[in-house]
This record gives structure tokens, C-alpha cells and sequence, in this order.
């Protein structure tokens, strides 16, 4: 049986592809009961991905809002701030990175310093031009075309710009987490690429502020069983960090100076 995270987002795909669905023959696709598909429509309808019809559902008129990178960089500055700060704690000498692009990434990738011996993928250009500054680091920047929202590069040159390559960390940002839905983004070519990324890397480190936590975003990444550690700040939702720690996943919380 699929899990509920996969099951979720089958029923995106389907109401996509259909425009609307019910419950009943959701109930019968997936082998679930007609109350596990409801719980499913109304968790999907919370996060703005669905709006709820009788007997079932169809998608929604917009989905969540993506902000441009610049108001991203000063939304819930500080917070990010402290954890950029943290999660360079855990870049060590001569470790292989992957940055994805994202205004708490590209804060870490600030703090990067040329005493400790690296090398950095990106598909970011603003990461790139910071790292790009830092003498004796190694810097690889994938291919692909230009995604004008986030200044980052995307498609499948960008995804085949990884095949060759395996690292010891992915630093990775997401517009969603949620401990069933899993990690989530707004636009599908930045979910494969991201999904290619978390592939290629040894550990997988997120990095959302707490207003990330239990939401859904209409393209799943990946499911959390594929994330070693997350580092937020203490606004995360109490019961989203015991959800993540009950599944093994290392929990920092980056506090206040």
C-alpha cells in the first residue's frame, strides 16, 4: 500500500489530470477507505492545493503564492540568519557540497570560508558569484535554463549536470515540509531537480524556517525518509519536530545569540 505522502500525491496528479475527482473512486483506486481519502482532500485543501466539492474535490484556482527571490531574502531574515549560521557548523574541510538555490542557502554559502578546502555544486547564480569570490574553493555549476523567479538554473541539462558526480552534502531549502506529504516545492522542474540532487548526495540537510512546517506545495521532492537533518529555528511547530525526530531525522534548532 502506498504511503500516505505517495497517495497524496497521486491524487494531485489525478486531479490534474481530470480537473475534479470524487471520493468514492479515489477510495476504490487507491485500496483506502472513503474516510482516508477524506482526511487526504482536507489536508490538501488546508495547504491551497484543492478546493473541496460535494462528494470530492478539484484543483484549486491558485495554488500557494511563490515569492521572488529578493522578498524571500528579507522575509524571516533573522531566522534564517541563525540558520545559515548553524548550518555552516556542519560544513567541514574538505567536504563535497551541493547548494541549492535559496535565499537561506545563499546566506550559508556567505559564510563558506577559503580556510576550509571545498567544492560547491550549484544551480544558484547568486550562490555562484559568492562562491565564486572564495579563493581555492572549487566551484561546478550545472547547466540549463534560466528560471527568472528564483535566479536559478533548471531542465534537463541541469539534471545531467549531476549524473557524473556523488557528495557528501546537499544543503537543500523547500517552500513545504510536511511529515507525511514530505518535502515540497512550487515548481515541478525545480522538484526533479531536486529530487536529482538528493540522489547524488550522502546526506540530505534542510534547511526551513518554521513557517515552512505543514505545508504543501503542489510538487512533492521527496518523501522525508531521505533526510538525515533538518535545521530550523524554534519556531517550528512542536509536534512537526517530534514527528521528525520519531522518524530518526537529526532536529537542530538554531536559537537566538
Amino acid at each position: 500500500m502506498l504511503s500516505t505522502g505517495a497517495r497524496r500525491e497521486q491524487i494531485l496528479q489525478a486531479v490534474q489530470d481530470q480537473h475534479r475527482v470524487r471520493v468514492s473512486r479515489l477510495a476504490q483506486l487507491f485500496g483506502v477507505s472513503t474516510v482516508t481519502i477524506r482526511t487526504d482532500l482536507r489536508a490538501m485543501t488546508a495547504a491551497g492545493l484543492l478546493a473541496r466539492q460535494h462528494g470530492g474535490a478539484r484543483l484549486a484556482t491558485q495554488a500557494l503564492p511563490e515569492a521572488p527571490l529578493a522578498e524571500k531574502r528579507i522575509r524571516h531574515r533573522e531566522r534564517k540568519l541563525r540558520i545559515a549560521n548553524r548550518a555552516a557548523a556542519l560544513v567541514s574541510p574538505g567536504d563535497k557540497l551541493i547548494l541549492d538555490a535559496g535565499s537561506t542557502t545563499l546566506m550559508l554559502a556567505q559564510r563558506l570560508s577559503a580556510s576550509s578546502p571545498l567544492t560547491v555544486f550549484t544551480n544558484s547564480l547568486p550562490i555562484a558569484n559568492e562562491v565564486g569570490q572564495v579563493a581555492g574553493l572549487r566551484l561546478i555549476v550545472s547547466g540549463g535554463t534560466l528560471r527568472q523567479t528564483s535566479q536559478s538554473l533548471q531542465g534537463p541539462q541541469a539534471e545531467a549536470s549531476l549524473q557524473s558526480f556523488f557528495f557528501d552534502k546537499l544543503f537543500l531549502g523547500a517552500d513545504g515540509c510536511d511529515p507525511d506529504f514530505g518535502l515540497s516545492t512550487h515548481d515541478v522542474e525545480d522538484a526533479r531537480l531536486n529530487a536529482c540532487m538528493v540522489e547524488h548526495a550522502r546526506q540530505v540537510i534542510v534547511l526551513a524556517d518554521g513557517s515552512k512546517f505543514g505545508q504543501l506545495c503542489l510538487h512533492r521532492i521527496c518523501a522525508l525518509d531521505r533526510v538525515h537533518t533538518v535545521v530550523s529555528d524554534a519556531s517550528m511547530p512542536h509536534s512537526i519536530r517530534a514527528a521528525l525526530v520519531a522518524n530518526g531525522i537529526e532536529v537542530i534548532i538554531a536559537e537566538e545569540n
